[in-house]
């Protein structure tokens, strides 16, 4: 059988032409009969013929049936999983490779040739009576029924690294053909291949216990595509497993391939778990695929990478990193079904061209094994690109937070960048912090980046399932372009989860984008160095309640920004700070910051502040002052309001070291009205160290205050 295959890749391992994503086009003939002799056959065992799922794929899913099946619950083991059986009842025949030559009787290619011989529905073993390197000279012939190639059969075998090492010599990789569903190929290095290292056209096939792109070794010896190929004629395969269920396991390691460690490309409902993908088999260093770790495209569907198991099961510890909610010791136990995606060239996780439904629960991305150092990827650690209905999840409603959190930092550029995406989910996950809630694991530019024109992006929920973007070497959260629909909610912005700081350089929240609709919900930002939050650029259509800036996430204590506690700059207009919604944070309060607690400069305007507590604790009876003054309108600010015509007192400005409100040359139009200024919130003195209102501007309203 003969093969020729024509790509053409993008970055994310696309098939284009003419710049549109076509699926890959295999050109077959046939070839000389297959070669059995020399290969020892056990034969037909009784009862053995087990029915293969045919080859060819169903009409990819709709909506309403895009519901992944649960992956069964595994934990991680701190070995390999154990050796496969050597027999099942399912297999049919058993052939048995006796020699590490590139052809003739007792080699590989002999078995593979006698397994494409077998009737549909007669499964195969393929074992290994021989350890050692298989050097072929000439493209090993794709497999074309269902065989299982099992290295952990192979002497000297002892559930960790491969003994069997399949050197394709700069010839084609593994190939599994229409016809293949249901093989597995268990513990055996491929690598040096031309293209990819291993490809799967047919479906249901398992990965587990490889190498590939490395030798036995775990040195570097990259196949020049990608590491795992999954054309869109293949779907529901397992690529790594494990079968122990304890803390710390490894299957496949994937790294060193100059295309991607995995593509799959069109290809659905697979799952792909405990893989190390751009690192050696420890986890500790770097051996990067040169593109992407994980390439998710051409509208790959409904594929769950990582898992959600969090026990266990050698010691019976559930992971905890908060220590729930910081009431108890923190237990630390690494997700169970993860994969550790890290030091690859580009991204560690694309997800792009249309792909959507996909899940991501558990993995490292950007750092070592153990989560708490950098590793990063050279671009994003997860970038979402024109797909829509994505998500990273770290937990349900009904768990502690973070049990099974994906921790995406280290990485070069955002943690996680989507762009031009609708519907994405992030819940319950670390950008910029290591996996123990203590050590700062930068991402070198934001935490969590949404740009284009993406819609409908939900950073966070209802407790537990906020996330924490914190560390990071410019912002938590950065939202710019056309972005419309954002919500962070329950976001912890430069601060570890119920502990104290770990600052982003820059905002706790930047929002620049135009597209209006977006809610910043009953979040702590706080111990940033710049600003708590920051509404910039042509913002508009923001609306900030409640959220705390500047305190600790009871409000009782500062953990300040080094800016102020809130900044509203550019020409940044029609924006509302403060509302009705209610939550643990009964109302926005800025306070404790270095700078202001509320500061609006620029060509701002059209901004309204009201319902807020500046300056003082979360219930507005104590001062927390923020160190510059209460509330700042400066630049050529025009035509906003602090305060309200229909409440009093609409907003709170008091304890504040330096004046309540200052209202500098430039300013004009803008109102002051209805404010609390130097009282508590039961009308007692509470005063600013400075004077109430100073004001330098023109026409600028000062009414109905309390002082």
């Amino acid at each position: 059988m003969f093969s020729i295959v024509t790509r053409i890749r993008s970055r994310s391992g696309n098939i284009v032409r003419k710049g549109h994503f076509v699926p890959q086009v295999r050109i077959r003939g046939a070839g000389a009969a297959l070669v059995a002799a020399g290969v020892a056959a056990s034969g037909v065992m009784a009862g053995g013929a087990a029915t293969a799922a045919a080859a060819t794929r169903p009409a990819p899913p709709t909506a309403a049936a895009a519901t992944r099946p649960a992956p069964a619950t595994r934990s991680a083991a701190a070995t390999r999983p154990a050796p496969h059986p050597d027999v099942p009842p399912a297999y049919a025949r058993t052939l048995t490779v006796t020699r590490l030559a590139n052809a003739g009787p007792g080699s590989l290619r002999a078995a593979i040739d006698t397994a494409n011989t077998s009737l549909p529905g007669r499964p195969t073993l393929i074992r290994f009576a021989v350890s050692g390197i298989i050097t072929v000279t000439s493209p090993l012939p794709a497999v074309s029924r269902d065989a299982t190639l099992n290295g952990t059969t192979a002497p000297g075998y002892a559930s960790a690294a491969p003994v069997v090492e399949i050197d394709c010599n700069g010839q084609a990789g593994l190939e599994f053909a229409p016809g293949s569903t249901g093989s597995r190929v268990l513990a055996l290095a491929v690598d040096d291949a031309s293209g990819d290292g291993i490809t799967l056209e047919a479906s249901n096939i398992t990965l587990d216990g490889n190498y590939i792109g490395l030798s036995p070794t775990g040195a570097a010896f990259g196949n020049r595509g990608d590491g795992v190929f999954v054309a869109a004629s293949s779907y529901g395969n397992t690529i790594g497993e494990n079968l122990t269920g304890t803390a710390g396991a490894v299957s496949n390691v994937i790294s060193g391939n100059s295309g991607n460690g995995i593509t799959l490309s069109g290809s659905s409902i697979n799952t792909v778990q405990d893989n190390r993908i751009g690192t050696n088999p420890a986890g500790t260093s770097a051996i990067p695929n040169r593109d992407n770790g994980l390439a998710i495209t051409g509208r790959s569907y409904a594929n769950e990478i990582g898992g959600t198991a969090f026990v266990d099961s050698a010691t019976g510890k559930a992971n905890n990193p908060t220590g729930s909610k910081g009431t108890v010791t923190p237990v630390f136990v690494v997700p169970l079904q993860g994969n550790l995606i890290s030091s690859n060239g580009l991204n560690g996780v694309l997800i792009d061209a249309g792909a959507g439904h996909n899940e991501l629960n558990g993995n490292f991305i950007g750092t070592t094994a153990t989560g708490d150092a950098g590793l990063g990827n050279g671009a994003n650690g997860v970038w979402i690109d024109s797909a829509n209905y994505n998500s990273l999840v770290g937990c349900k409603f009904v768990n502690n937070p973070f049990v099974y959190y994906n921790v995406v930092s280290g990485n070069k550029q955002d943690g996680l960048r989507v762009t031009d995406a609708k519907g994405t989910v992030v819940q319950g996950n670390f950008f910029g912090i290591g996996a123990n809630n203590t050590a700062i694991v930068a991402n070198r530019l934001n935490g969590i980046g949404v740009g284009g024109s993406s819609k409908d992006t939900q950073v966070g929920g209802v407790i537990p399932l906020g996330n924490v973007s914190a560390g990071n070497a410019l912002n938590g959260i950065k939202v710019s372009g056309r972005a419309s629909g954002f919500t962070t909610f329950n976001t912890f912005g430069g601060l570890l989860a119920f502990k104290g700081a770990a600052p982003n350089g820059r905002d706790g929240l930047l929002i620049k984008a135009t597209g209006g609709d977006n809610l910043v919900r009953t979040n702590v930002f706080s111990g940033n160095r710049r600003n708590g939050i920051e509404l910039g650029g042509n913002a508009s259509g923001v609306t900030v309640d409640p959220d705390i800036a500047g305190l600790t996430t009871n409000g009782a204590s500062p953990l300040p920004n080094g800016g102020d506690g809130l900044r509203i700059d550019g020409t940044a207009h029609g924006n509302v700070i403060g509302g009705s919604l209610r939550s643990v944070i009964p109302q926005n309060t800025f306070s404790g910051n270095d700078g202001y607690g509320v500061a609006i400069s620029g060509r701002a305007y059209h901004n309204r502040v009201f319902t807020s507590f500046i300056g003082t604790k979360l219930l507005g009876l104590a001062a927390l002052g923020n160190h510059k003054g209460g509330v700042l309108l400066t630049g050529h600010a025009y035509a906003n309001v602090i305060g309200a015509l229909s409440m009093r007192p609409a907003n709170l400005i008091s304890g504040n070291t330096g004046n309540g409100v200052t209202l500098r040359a430039g300013t004009t139009r803008n109102g002051v009205i209805k404010n609390y200024i130097g009282l508590n919130r039961s009308g007692r003195p509470l005063p600013n160290t400075g004077r109430p209102v100073v004001n330098h501007g023109r026409h600028n309203r000062i009414r109905g205050n309390r002082t």
